[in-house]
């Protein structure tokens, strides 16, 4: 039995869950996945256990039948798409495998890495594990919306990034503009095409949407 390790609230788990939940796959409902909820507010992740499997204590965590162990969300998540469901969200053809990979890092490293960056750097839960510079904080949100009005501009006249249909591209967006609403950056302020990309999305993927999601803090 494979084992996916998670955070049900925190970004980079809920990736690997909103990617099953795109292709109508119910995480908690597969015939050889266990899914292990790790409470970061209790510091399970600093187990040794848990840290002797991933000495970065991160989430997810994918331990495969043989022993294999992926503990990086991309890595996860591209095992998944390739074996479960029939269509792939990282894109059905070399060329649109791409161009959503494309759109994924921008999503990721300009909106989602920022997002948390600032995150880390000011959230009192984060004050043992990060030494804080409050510097980092505002700097970090703007570069978080210079990138979303590039965001806005793509989506204009459109409902995904990649194609006519959701990609993984769309769901890391998804996972900036709502882990925004932390910081006080409202997703539904930042352009209409964004706020309608969002509430599309949420009305799909929120926490309180998704099956048996529980809750925890954020991973990192």
């Amino acid at each position: 039995m494979k084992k996916l390790y998670v955070t049900r609230t925190a970004p980079n788990p809920r990736k690997a869950l909103i990617l099953l939940a795109s292709k109508g796959i119910d995480v908690d409902n597969m015939d050889d996945v266990d899914v292990v909820d790790i409470d970061f507010a209790a510091n399970e992740q600093m187990s040794d256990e848990f840290t002797n499997m991933n000495p970065m204590q991160t989430v997810p965590v994918l331990k495969l039948d043989d022993g294999t162990i992926l503990n990086d969300s991309q890595a996860v998540c591209e095992y998944l798409d390739r074996v479960y469901g029939e269509r792939s969200v990282m894109g059905n053809d070399v060329v649109q495998r791409a161009q959503v990979c494309s759109m994924r890092r921008i999503a990721e490293f300009e909106v989602l890495y920022n997002f948390m960056l600032a995150f880390q750097h000011s959230h009192p839960s984060k004050a043992q594990r990060v030494e804080q510079v409050p510097e980092f904080v505002a700097p970090s949100i703007a570069r978080s919306a210079k990138a979303l009005a590039y965001f806005e501009t793509i989506l204009e006249g459109r409902d995904y990034l990649v194609g006519e249909q959701l990609s993984f591209a769309d769901i890391v967006l998804y996972l900036g503009l709502d882990f925004g609403k932390i910081l006080q950056v409202n997703p539904n302020e930042q352009g209409e095409n964004l706020a309608c990309f969002y509430q599309m999305m949420h009305e799909r993927f929120s926490i309180q949407n998704m099956a048996k999601a529980k809750s925890a803090s954020e991973d990192k």
